[in-house]
């Protein structure tokens, strides 16, 4: 079966998309187009309800590796040093995206603040598969979200980096290029996932 990575872009199908057999774990040491950089990337203003993230894509290659060694010493300060050694394949990779939204939330009309940052987490969400989708029919993979730079006692080297304010938090890191190395996705069967009508009911 054809894959978007054999097809030419624009001619996957969603089914295809959504259920991408290979996931990227590593990259070539290729740079996206900027066109298609641009297409991929203007996906994510599809899901701007809210509105109150801000995207961050790092390209310049001197300050991709710049954030990867500053996550490299955060990494051996909490000693991680196995994956210090696994994330140095991430500094070919063409394209880092970082999402992320203030700490302190106002209130969206009548919902009180908590749950408007709630809510903005699911938009980003949103945007991120939106990417995602994007860049799979280029044959553009995602590697992310990269949990770990989530944690504030590990990503003080890379907000340090990118200049985020203190008063944003980083909520989605990404690393994005052509797969130098995929590995096999499993999914579960739907079953496994979803209850019917009531709570702990299956279907």
């Amino acid at each position: 079966m054809e894959t978007p990575r054999t097809r030419y872009s624009g001619n996957a199908t969603l089914n295809e998309l959504l259920f991408f057999e290979k996931g990227a774990m590593s990259f070539l040491d290729k740079e996206i187009p900027p066109p298609v950089q641009a297409e991929i990337l203007k996906a994510a203003t599809s899901c701007t309800w809210l509105g109150r993230w801000k995207l961050l894509i790092i390209t310049n290659k001197n300050q991709r590796v710049k954030v990867v060694k500053a996550w490299q010493e955060d990494l051996r300060r909490i000693g991680r040093l196995k994956d210090v050694d696994w994330i140095e394949r991430w500094k070919v990779a063409p394209l880092f995206i970082a999402f992320c939204q203030p700490k302190d939330f106002k209130p969206f009309q009548w919902v009180p603040g908590d749950f408007a940052r709630i809510g903005e987490i699911h938009e980003i969400g949103s945007a991120v598969r939106s990417i995602e989708l994007k860049a799979l029919e280029y044959g553009v993979g995602l590697h992310g979200p990269i949990m770990g730079l989530l944690m504030p006692e590990v990503n003080r080297g890379v907000r340090a980096a990118l200049r985020i304010p203190e008063d944003y938090e980083l909520v989605h890191f990404g690393i994005m290029g052509y797969p130098g190395e995929q590995v096999v996705q499993k999914f579960p069967d739907l079953k496994e996932m979803c209850y019917s009508d009531t709570w702990g009911q299956v279907g």
